[in-house]
């Protein structure tokens, strides 16, 4: 889900900042390597004082323990962190947490059923069109034992992003809340820890990687080795908000020829959708990508070809959320530091779709599972699935036992045979599919 987002304040002078909201909006672009689920990429803004610098000036946070840290668990499903979040004292709402995001985003619904104060017109545009939005100041958001103040939240029209997540996701925490604190992001635990950066920092630390503010959003430096000989070094940012392992976007891919050090054995082409038209890209398994001492060993990067939108921006890319799921990740934005800390999960393979299945959920039944898009060539092609069908079973048990995140993980496995019953029209199908590695 990546898009390039442009908000113009009509009813205040503005300055150029630049945003980036989780790889839908970012402004809604949806994954297609795996089951193809929501993810967001930059977005770019003006909207008041230039935010270049994540330095405050006194804290607009509580932290309610007296500790000065809270812990707070979080759902993870499609390599995204989920968390139940108050906006202005409202019922909690399910919000994902996006560093990729320089500004807080929720679904135009909500934001007028909250009753925002909107404080000016926002013009988004993301892939290939516009939409319209609002921004409001002067938020409050809180999750269990925390509240961050003077909160600016923009409205967008997500009402497809439940449908993507099969959860009731209705926007994107971002940057504004997250820059206040020194966050640990406890994959494996499942739990984020707020520190106030009084009590704990990075700022003497060794072991921290140097983590660089780039109009907003954080970099950090990669190696990538395209095929064992040929490398290239540049930053790339950290997004907790695509659920993607690591793109790069069309112009630096160009820049550096990328694609003619892969072998073509390596590489399959994919189509995705943006705000106003589709995407093209690359999935390509390459060598390794270093990131300090830390070897990511043959993972999948997605290489855009757009001319337009953020993937054809002039950063490098993202280092997106399967990668950063097998650390425990520090972040330290007013010491400009990061420390990496492997899990459990460090070892495992990198992979991903082997369906050629893009699947979604009922807009308001997440327990009805739609075949959105069947991938040319591809297994579920091969088995006679279309674009329509209704999942009936998978391998004999009720579609209605899956979610959209099971189903991912077992779509992701080499050899495995697939029974799927569907419907279509008055007619029930079933169809076989054995999974096979696509790149």
């Amino acid at each position: 889900i990546s898009g390039t987002v442009e908000v113009v304040q009509l009813r205040t002078i503005m300055k150029r900042t630049y945003l980036n909201i989780l790889a839908v909006i970012r402004l809604i672009t949806y994954c297609f390597l795996a089951l193809t689920f929501l993810f967001y990429s930059p977005v770019l803004a003006r909207q008041g004082e230039n935010t270049s610098s994540n330095r405050q000036a006194s804290p607009d946070f509580r932290i309610t323990s007296g500790k000065g840290f809270v812990k707070v668990p979080f759902d993870f499903y499609l390599n995204s962190i989920l968390l139940q979040v108050r906006v202005n004292n409202s019922s909690p709402v399910w919000l994902a947490l996006d560093t990729g995001a320089n500004l807080n985003v929720i679904n135009r619904r909500l934001f007028e059923s909250l009753g925002l104060n909107a404080k000016g017109a926002a013009e988004l545009s993301g892939g290939g069109g516009t939409v319209r939005g609002q921004l409001a100041e002067g938020a409050t958001l809180g999750l269990p034992g925390v509240e961050v103040y003077k909160q600016t939240i923009a409205s967008a029209p997500l009402d497809d992003m439940p449908a993507f997540f099969g959860r009731d996701v209705q926007g994107l925490l971002g940057t504004p809340f997250i820059k206040n604190f020194v966050l640990e992001i406890d994959y494996a635990g499942k739990t984020l820890t707020f520190y106030d950066p009084k009590v704990y920092n990075l700022k003497d630390s060794r072991e921290a990687l140097a983590l660089e503010g780039r109009r907003g959003w954080p970099f950090a430096e990669v190696e990538l080795s395209l095929n064992g000989r040929d490398k290239v070094m540049d930053k790339f940012m950290l997004d907790t908000g695509s659920n993607r392992i690591f793109q790069i976007n069309g112009p630096f891919a160009e820049a550096h020829k990328l694609l003619s050090m892969v072998p073509r054995a390596n590489t399959a082409e994919g189509v995705g959708e943006a705000i106003g038209g589709k995407v093209s890209f690359t999935e390509a398994r390459i060598s390794g990508i270093r990131i300090r001492k830390y070897i990511i060993r043959r993972p999948v990067v997605s290489i855009y070809r757009g001319a337009t939108g953020a993937d054809a921006g002039a950063d490098a890319g993202v280092i997106g959320g399967d990668i950063l799921r097998r650390f425990t990740v520090t972040l330290d934005y007013q010491s400009g530091k990061m420390l990496l800390k492997p899990n459990a999960h460090f070892n495992e393979p990198y992979e991903v779709d082997m369906s050629g299945l893009e699947l979604m959920t009922g807009a308001n039944d997440f327990k009805v599972i739609l075949i959105k898009d069947v991938r040319e060539g591809a297994p579920a092609a091969g088995a006679g699935l279309r674009e329509g069908d209704v999942v009936v079973s998978v391998n004999g048990r009720p579609a209605s036992e899956f979610d959209l995140d099971k189903l991912s993980q077992m779509f992701r496995q080499s050899g495995k045979e697939c029974l799927l019953t569907v419907r279509r029209g008055d007619k029930v199908i079933s169809a076989r599919l054995r999974l096979k590695r696509i790149v």
